[in-house]
């Protein structure tokens, strides 16, 4: 019984030091991601869906900023028509994921327009990459 015991405890050791350099590897493999996260989390600033578009093909994402905004009005993150086209849903801008900047132009003839630039927030570039990055790799089981 004794012998028996020892091998179950051997056998045990073996397998939890297994584990743990399973985890160990997988942490060295997540490294580059978590710094992103936390680097993009901790950003105050918005960036345009140009950059974000350079961000995810970085992160092995094949989109263009024009098939990124395809993309966007046809799952309705954005509108897809008229004068506000491009600009947030209302559901995008309650999940947080847009920002929208106003500013305006002066024309040479004396009169203004207001103009809007859609910005993707820090929650926004997260939720985008993991929705892409997600969809190209299968998740691990």
């Amino acid at each position: 019984e004794a012998a028996r015991a020892w091998a179950d405890k051997e056998e045990q050791r073996r397998f939890e030091e297994q584990a743990r350099l399973a985890l160990e590897s997988k942490i060295e493999q997540d490294a580059p991601k978590v710094l992103f996260a936390d680097s993009v989390s901790a950003s105050r600033s918005s960036i345009l869906i140009g950059e974000l578009a350079k961000i995810l093909a970085q992160n092995g994402v094949k989109m263009g900023q024009n098939r990124l905004f395809v993309y966007l009005r046809e799952k309705g993150f954005l509108i897809q028509s008229g004068s506000r086209k491009n600009t947030p849903t209302q559901r995008s801008m309650e999940m947080g994921l847009f920002e929208v900047k106003e500013y305006l132009v002066h024309n040479p003839d004396g009169s203004t327009r207001t103009r809007f630039t859609t910005k993707v927030t820090g929650k926004g570039q997260l939720y985008f990459v993991k929705k892409f990055l997600s969809a190209i790799t299968p998740a691990a089981a």
